[in-house]
Order: structure tokens, then sequence, then C-alpha cells
């Protein structure tokens, strides 16, 4: 019995811990990095919304998930010192069908990635910071002036953010070996961001912490033949839509 016991401790010792389902934030644009410069976010905001309708689902059903049953918010983000309209989609899966899924996503809306978070873990890696604004006040310029602030603050903050109502996220993004992207520490991340958050009329830095949050690339090729005729889906969409928006 005692050797039964000792040999049960050994297994469990040893064996590999189970993949966990936990609640995966998938964010990501529609714009792709070679759209017309010159789009409203009005006409941005329009192609966001049809890839939301008539692409995402079919990009899950091709993943294997149910695509009638997931609900993408339409949120504002900014990327490179650029907003644009994003989509916010929450399901719960592991780690390895989120990030097969971010890396469909990237390849048949045609972006450079998908940004994938896990803000229960709690073993985050990743620093983060939360800047509120007055309620009913964040508007796509007010959010873009703060993220050139912020990036003149430091160009480590000019990476992207994502906008939950009137309050911006930032996280601390860092490479496959933990590195930081931008070079700087969580704290220095933050203090950062608390400078340009004290010149900024109206913004406060509100809360700092950590999360589990990685950069899937867009994959060379996809992993399902269903996907290419969505990718040129919405090459149409972007001609349709933003090309013969008037250049403002």
């Amino acid at each position: 019995m005692r050797r039964l016991a000792l040999a049960l401790a050994l297994i469990l010792a040893t064996a590999p811990a189970f993949a966990q389902v936990v609640a995966q934030h998938l964010f990501f644009e529609a714009v792709p990095a070679g759209a017309p410069s010159g789009a409203s976010y009005e006409a941005r905001q329009r192609l966001t919304e049809r890839a939301r309708t008539e692409l995402l689902p079919a990009i899950l059903d091709a993943a294997g998930l149910d695509g009638a049953a997931a609900v993408a918010d339409l949120r504002m983000g900014g990327y490179r010192l650029h907003t644009n309209p994003s989509l916010h989609l929450t399901l719960r899966l592991e780690d390895g069908p989120a990030d097969r899924l971010a890396g469909a996503i990237a390849w048949s809306l045609e972006q450079d990635s998908v940004l994938v978070a896990d803000f229960d873990s709690a073993d985050g890696a990743t620093g983060y910071a939360l800047v509120r604004f007055p309620a009913g006040s964040l508007t796509p310029d007010r959010a873009q002036r703060f993220f050139l602030a912020a990036a003149a603050e430091h160009e480590g903050l000019g990476g992207g953010y994502t906008a939950f109502g009137d309050t911006l996220l930032f996280l601390n993004l860092r490479s496959a070996d933990g590195t930081p992207y931008n070079g700087l520490p969580d704290e220095a991340f933050a203090e950062f961001l608390r400078r340009a958050s004290d010149a900024f009329p109206g913004a406060v830095l509100a809360a700092t912490g950590r999360a589990d949050a990685r950069l899937v690339l867009q994959p060379p090729q996809p992993d399902s033949p269903a996907l290419a005729p969505l990718r040129a889906r919405h090459a149409a969409l972007v001609s349709e839509i933003l090309t013969t928006e008037p250049a403002r």
C-alpha cells in the first residue's frame, strides 16, 4: 500500500499540468496597415462593423468555434501612434486555441498581430496601467491626443492602447524572452503614464496591475482553406469603403 501511495505521488508530481480554459480577451483592428490614410474615422468604423458582422463569425467557424454565439464589442484602439476603431472578443479557451484563433483573425483581416490577454491570471508578467477620463468625455480625437501626449513623454508609450468606455488600457507588452518591447520596466512605464496624465486635462492614472498578455503575429499561411475567401472579402470591403472615401 505504501508503495502504491509513493508511486501515485511520483506520478502526480511529474505529470504535466492540464491546460486551463480561461477568459481570453482578443483585441484587433479591421483596418489594415496599407489602407488609405485619408479615410475618416467614420469610414474606418463602417469597415470595422462590416468585418464584425460579415467576416468574424466565419473566421470563428473556420477555427472550429461557434461564430454565431460569439460577441465582439466595438471599441477604440491605438496602434503605433494611430487611433482606429477596434474589436474586443472574449471567449473561454485554452491558450493554444486562443492563439490559433488570433492567428486566423490576423491573417484574414491583414493585421500585423492580434493581442491576446488573460486579466485574471495569477502569474501574469505583463504590467498594465489604466488612464481614466470624465464620464462621457472620451472621443476618438481626445484619445488620440492623449496617445500622442503619452508618446511625447516616452516613445515606448506609443505602441498601443485599448479603450473601455472612458478608460484607456496601456499594456507593457513583452517579447518571448520576457523583455518589454519598449525597454521600460513596469514602474517606469506607469510613471511616464502618470506624468502624461498629470499634464493632460481630465486624465487620471487610475490603477496599475499585471496580466498575462501576448501578441500573436500574422502567420505566413492560414490553418484553414476556408480563410482565403474571407481575406479576399476583407480586401474587397477595404476597397469599397475606404478607397471611395474622400481624403480629409
